[in-house]
């Protein structure tokens, strides 16, 4: 039990503990917003024990322990971009009477902050060889136990004496405890009803999404779907082959293309937007502001692209020249181009050898096309011009495309050269680079291990300055915030100083508390930037993983592929579903993940070629599992929401099963729902309507409490043994195609069973579902008698859903029957005890 009080001078915190006995310790960790602060706290045995990890940023660690018979009070700050060592603490009277533990902090000593967040925890360090056991905690969800925690939830405290609360409770980072639902929606082909697709097709020709598609209809729709957040793929300009002469927007050179519409990711001026994307190009902006009032007005919030670590080698803003990268980057100076890594430069630059300058782009080859959309515009002058070459650039371009020919040079690198976005210091990149993209420079040279400069601030250098591109980006992100954008999905986080992230985000939620940043990044790649923190770096031995280091800097959450490629991996082999569990990472991870079953980095579900050819009807049964599993968010792709099966030849995206981010096109099925951007689903097919329908009650489902705030809880491991859990003959143990889980919310005691059948061919029989011990005991089983009688009622299903009866005895025991599934069935029942 704590109570919380507030005079003129302290802040008194109350902690009812009548069994504080020798080796017992009480944490209380506080966010004063003095610093940056870390969500990972200390851990060494003896003192502060196992990892604890913070739902919030803490600067303050006080520390109570009986010692000897009596009470020291201890603390450690994070200053200095690191957590100081254990001291005596100051300004802090830890107080135990009458079984009632007492903090008195002054209020002198803490920040002139309004508010302050506030974790108390207790641990006893006599358990566990001296790492201690949680046994307490201010989150009644933090679950107690031997080993490293993570701790959901926590409480802001008001310092001001006029407020109508003292204490607020809050979810991580500040959330409103509702799990963020997020439409990936792609600009240039949501709104896209032109069905010419010609491949390498123009503008003119295949057409292209408006800002203005993105009508009321469509948004109110949406919502309906239960989405919480729109990301508005594709937003920014990017570097592309339609000409724009007439307002200043010239198409660039070929040579720097994938597509024609030109890659999202190689953005040209991150203050803009894509003019191809207004009804009048003019007037763009206006435009996009317009779309950003209609999503808030439906309740909804909207996210754009953030992409730090790249720009199109072409980028040149327009709207803010003076933060161009390179021409004025060292403060305004310029970049010094004649050495390769200097922190205040923008980019890194080629040192002239053998190779180059020139810069030489894998686009031409003893001067024949080779990339794809050079290839696409030779034969483009070769139809317009029947083989003649001299001909203007004004009757090529009369269509808005590609007005130039490939010759694998662009002007802007002919007397210097930049190093690729994809870390490749070349002057001859490969085609299977990011050739297009040239790398920033964030003060960290990735060249080699041995030579990871940082020159930064960190924990081992902290007075290091801001370097120039750190200061740009935190404009950029600045600018959009004050249009109205919601937050950022930022491309490859990874590739980024954790370091920078942790500095950047804390100066955005200054401006806004709640923006929200999503982070693509993925620990398995070479490329990743792994932080200095010497805490972090501690974690699982000194193998730390870069995702501690990217949630721990602020991201609300970050991609959770290996249970993407768990799932996609019992289709195709050899997994089975017991692989899932395997591919949990710690609960810190595990609960800020966003989990999603297609993107535009990933293949369709409804691709013959992939899935096992299965996809398109298995994707209920695997969304089941993916949009349920944890508190973290969920991401829906646009178009998977009827089957989009991204089949064929695009141009520069080829027929890999994904559809294309490079070319102007449409996507075939969902456009039937667009219907004349009436968006009412009106030439969807009856399968079409009840798989949309489908995600629409998942959605909404899991914004309920068990979803919103409760605990998951892994069933395949305590019934591998159980022949009745789907196991099908000649297979040992149970677990290949058979998965389910609870989600139990504490404070409602909401529970749900979700019990899925992966298996795309069989119906499992006679299933039973043993819950184990831990489990019934979690949601409370061992409370009620064993003969009482529980109702399992589906709650996904929209016709005749299963109602299932059991015992408490019957369901730890021979396990509750769920009789038959039906192959590639979900199941999320609603438990009533």
């Amino acid at each position: 039990m704590i109570q919380l009080s507030l005079t003129e001078t302290a802040l008194i915190i109350t902690y009812r503990a009548p069994n504080l006995r020798e080796g017992e310790s009480v944490y209380l960790t506080l966010g004063t917003h003095r610093q940056i602060g870390s969500a990972v706290l200390p851990f060494d045995r003896n003192n502060e024990g196992s990892t604890v990890f913070l739902p919030f940023k803490s600067d303050l660690l006080l520390v109570a322990v009986v010692k000897d018979g009596k009470l020291d009070c201890y603390q450690r700050k994070w200053e200095h971009w690191k957590w100081s060592e254990r001291t005596a603490a100051s300004g802090c009277l830890a107080k135990f009477h009458n079984g009632t533990l007492t903090f008195n902090l002054q209020r002198a000593a803490l920040s002139d902050s309004k508010s302050l967040d506030l974790v108390l925890y207790a641990k006893d360090l006599t358990e566990n060889d001296a790492w201690g056991r949680l046994y307490g905690c201010s989150d009644k969800c933090a679950a107690a136990g031997w080993g490293d925690k993570y701790i959901p939830n926590y409480c802001e405290v008001n310092l001001d004496s006029t407020a109508a609360e003292l204490s607020v409770p809050r979810s991580r980072l500040n959330a409103n405890r509702s799990p963020l639902r997020i439409y990936q929606l792609f600009v240039r082909l949501f709104g896209n009803t032109n069905e010419t697709r010609t491949p390498n097709g123009t503008l003119a020709r295949n057409g292209v999404g408006k800002f203005n598609d993105i009508n009321d209809a469509a948004l109110k729709s949406l919502r309906k779907m239960g989405f919480t957040h729109i990301w508005l793929m594709g937003a920014l300009q990017q570097a592309s082959g339609t000409d724009y002469s007439s307002i200043g927007q010239p198409a660039d050179d070929p040579d720097l293309l994938k597509g024609i519409a030109g890659s999202p990711y190689a953005i040209k001026d991150y203050f803009d937007v894509c003019p191809d994307y207004a009804a009048k190009p003019e007037k763009r902006l206006d435009e996009f502001k317009l779309l950003l009032k209609r999503i808030h007005k439906h309740e909804m919030k909207a996210l754009i692209d953030f992409v730090p670590n790249h720009v199109a080698r072409s980028y040149d803003s327009d709207v803010m020249p003076e933060l161009n990268f390179g021409t004025r980057g060292n403060d305004g100076a310029g970049d010094d181009m004649s050495i390769f890594f200097s922190p205040q430069n923008n980019f890194f630059y080629l040192q002239p050898d053998g190779h180059g300058p020139p810069l030489r782009l894998p686009t031409c080859q003893d001067g024949q096309p080779v990339s794809p959309t050079c290839k696409a515009v030779a034969a483009l002058r070769e139809r317009r011009t029947g083989g003649t070459t001299s001909v203007s650039s004004q009757v090529l371009g009369q269509d808005r495309a590609c007005p130039s020919e490939c010759d694998g040079l662009f002007a802007g690198e002919t007397t210097f050269g930049r190093a690729t976005g994809n870390n490749i210091v070349s002057w001859t990149p490969a085609i299977t680079d990011w050739y297009e993209t040239a790398k920033l420079n964030y003060g960290f040279d990735f060249t080699g291990f041995s030579k990871n400069v940082r020159e930064y601030p960190n924990a081992l250098t902290p007075d290091k300055p801001i370097p120039d591109t750190w200061k740009k980006m935190d404009r950029v992100l600045e600018y959009w915030q004050a249009m109205g954008v919601d937050g950022f999905r930022c491309d490859m986080a990874h590739m980024v100083p954790p370091e920078f992230w942790n500095w950047a985000i804390a100066q955005a939620r200054a401006r806004q508390v709640d923006v929200v940043f999503i982070g693509e990044a993925y620990d398995n790649d070479p490329a990743k930037v792994p932080g200095v923190d010497p805490i972090i770096s501690r974690l699982h031995g000194g193998r730390s993983n870069v995702m501690f280091d990217l949630l721990n800097a602020g991201f609300n959450a970050v991609y959770d592929d290996q249970t993407y490629r768990a799932l996609k991996k019992i289709y195709e082999g050899p997994g089975w579903a017991n692989d899932i569990d395997d591919a949990r990472p710690d609960d810190f991870i595990f609960e800020n993940s966003i989990r999603y079953a297609e993107n535009h980095d990933e293949v369709r579900l409804a691709a013959k070629s992939q899935w096992a050819g299965v996809g398109k009807q298995a994707s209920p049964a695997i969304c089941a599992i993916l949009y349920g599993l944890s508190r973290g968010p969920m991401m829906l792709y646009n178009g998977q929401e009827v089957g989009e099966p991204g089949k064929g030849l695009e141009g520069f995206g080829s027929n890999d099963a994904r559809t294309s981010i490079f070319d102007y096109w449409s996507m075939p099925e969902l456009v039937k729902w667009a219907n004349g951007r009436r968006y009412d689903g009106g030439r969807l097919s009856p399968e079409q309507r009840q798989l949309r329908s489908f995600y629409s009650r998942l959605i909404n489902l899991i914004g309920e409490p068990a979803f919103r705030y409760g605990v998951c809880i892994p069933l395949n491991g305590a019934n591998r043994d159980n022949p009745n859990y789907g196991r099908l003959p000649n297979e040992q143990p149970s677990g290949h195609w058979l998965y389910s889980f609870l989600r139990h919310d504490l404070e409602s005691s909401q529970t749900f069973l979700i019990v899925v059948n992966l298996n795309p061919w069989e119906s499992l029989k006679n299933v039973r579902i043993v819950l184990p011990g831990p489990a019934a005991q979690s949601i409370g089983l061992n409370r009620v008698a064993p003969e009482s009688r529980i109702r399992l009622t589906d709650r996904l299903a929209i016709d005749q859903p299963i109602s299932v009866d059991t015992t408490a005895s019957e369901a730890r025991g021979a396990g509750a029957p769920i009789v038959d599934l039906p192959a590639l069935t979900p199941i999320y029942f609603e438990m009533s005890i």
